[in-house]
């Protein structure tokens, strides 16, 4: 009954002595501990201190400038796809409401395509956008974590500096050879190419600049919070 008489109804759930207590207020919400389960959220300056002990030198313009390539490759890939997206328009609205032959619009959208996703790549990889597998590294320990980061990113700057390679060589090749696509337009195989060793090249520093920041304790091994288990 007093629950029901007060000014202040208390939920159901709770005793009618809960006012009188010491630790409550009118803000259960704030006065309650949150589960066992749940990590507090981190304010600003949690983050900086955190981030204040990061050792500064020169590394970090390596790794300042590599980041400003990476950020331009997105805003070219996004670019691509949006003039990708405009040839197409044109390519309908000249086909089907003109009814003009078209040329070059389906071989420019397919190149813009392929070359959008190559030179997007070191942009993904900056935000951390390709398929990734942590249940591996959540569960060891936090030396072996660092290490299967580091042959991770060992291996990635293998396999992007062997296709950046093979890539300039091909390019190469194919404006040596005068390489022509066997359509209409006719365009010089190179230059569609050239999107091959630039977008794997680039991908490279991106793996670079990863790996200086996990060797100078500058990020966590695949960013991973310490002490998360």
């Amino acid at each position: 009954m007093s629950n029901a008489m007060s000014p202040h109804p208390l939920p159901i759930d709770l005793p009618d002595d809960f006012a009188q207590t010491p630790s409550a207020s009118h803000s259960v919400k704030s006065d309650m501990p949150p589960p066992p389960d749940v990590e507090p959220i981190d304010d600003h300056a949690a983050q900086a201190d955190r981030y204040a002990h990061h050792p500064k030198g020169p590394v970090d313009g390596v790794i300042a400038a590599i980041h400003f390539l990476s950020r331009v490759c997105g805003v070219a890939s996004a670019s691509m796809f949006a003039i990708a997206m405009l040839i197409i328009c044109q390519l309908v609205f000249m086909r089907y409401v003109l009814n003009d032959s078209t040329v070059w619009q389906t071989e420019a959208v397919i190149f813009l395509m392929i070359g959008a996703t190559l030179v997007g790549l070191p942009y993904v990889q900056l935000l951390r956008g390709h398929v990734n597998v942590d249940l591996l590294p959540l569960y060891l320990k936090r030396g072996a974590r660092m290490t299967l980061a580091i042959v991770t990113l060992l291996c990635g700057m293998g396999i992007s500096a062997m296709f950046a390679f093979y890539g300039l060589e091909l390019v190469i090749e194919a404006y040596e050879g005068g390489w022509l696509s066997e359509t209409i337009w006719a365009v010089p195989l190179w230059k569609p190419f050239t999107a091959l060793p630039v977008g794997f090249g680039l991908l490279f520093l991106q793996f670079v600049a990863d790996f200086l920041s996990l060797i100078t304790r500058r990020s966590t091994p695949f960013d991973i919070r310490e002490g998360a288990f």
